[in-house]
């Protein structure tokens, strides 16, 4: 994509460097932001309420009075449902970006992936931040940790409504009824294991995700980065691990480009 550099690791990592909001990049948000943020199956339908101009609408209803951690995790994790989704297109998201109770941001995991070719279930947890008067490559650092803490502590939990709404999630974004029913049963089982005290992250393939937004600060290499997940990965904490860096100048340039859309057309 042009404007987005990606250095993918053997061993599961993913450092995606955003050098610009080029063209292309902006004609995949217009092109995917009401299936992000609805779900596949409503983006699908005619009503205008899922329209482009709409969404964005929705999006900023949200976003504008949250303090600026949560503006920053919100831009992040959008981020990573357009980029992440756009290269890696043998993952399907299975939860949608939007909270389906609340004009709010979504409850439980920050995204649920279903992977195409072995069915499986990924479980994502998004941080993002600023350097600040950190490296690029130390924030970065800091922020899997965090994701990590979060993640497992989620997995580890004995939340009914986590799963519930991961379930929900599910029935909403994916369009095919037979895979809609095999993924629901299986997070169904999730779910059963958690209500017993039983589930352990151990068990489930996870996503963790940094986002740092660097200011003047150089971007870390892909290399650097691997060696933060490889940390990670060899404690063994989850089933199996991916770890995506995801690094950008600013927050702003990202916001001005979405508020400008809605004045466009």
């Amino acid at each position: 994509m042009e404007g987005v550099n990606l250095e993918k690791s053997a061993t599961g990592s993913l450092c995606f460097t955003v050098e610009n909001i080029s063209d292309e990049l902006k004609n995949v948000v217009r092109k995917r932001l009401s299936e992000i943020c609805h779900g596949a199956a409503k983006a699908a339908r005619t009503s205008t309420i899922y329209s482009y101009k709409k969404t964005l609408t929705a999006f900023f209803e949200r976003f504008d009075d949250k303090p600026p951690a949560t503006q920053k995790g919100m831009i992040g994790e959008l981020l990573i449902h357009v980029i992440f989704l756009h290269f890696e297109n043998e993952f399907r998201a299975a939860s949608p970006f939007f909270n389906m109770e609340e004009n709010s941001i979504k409850k439980g995991f920050d995204l649920v992936l279903n992977h195409i070719g072995t069915s499986e279930i990924w479980f994502v947890e998004v941080k993002a931040g600023e350097c600040g008067t950190d490296t690029s490559i130390n924030k970065l650092g800091s922020l899997l940790s965090l994701a990590k803490n979060g993640l497992k502590e989620a997995l580890n939990s004995d939340r009914n409504t986590l799963w519930q709404n991961a379930v929900n999630g599910a029935n909403l974004v994916l369009q095919n009824s037979g895979l809609k029913s095999q993924i629901e049963i299986l997070l169904e089982k999730y779910n059963e294991k958690a209500v017993e005290g039983i589930s352990v992250s151990t068990d489930y393939n996870a996503v963790l995700v940094a986002v740092c937004f660097c200011g003047d600060k150089a971007f870390a290499s892909g290399v650097e980065f691997e060696r933060r997940h490889s940390t990670q990965k060899d404690m063994n904490e989850f089933r199996d691990l991916m770890s995506i860096a995801l690094q950008k100048d600013t927050i702003q340039s990202v916001i001005d480009f979405l508020r400008g859309e809605m004045g466009d057309g």
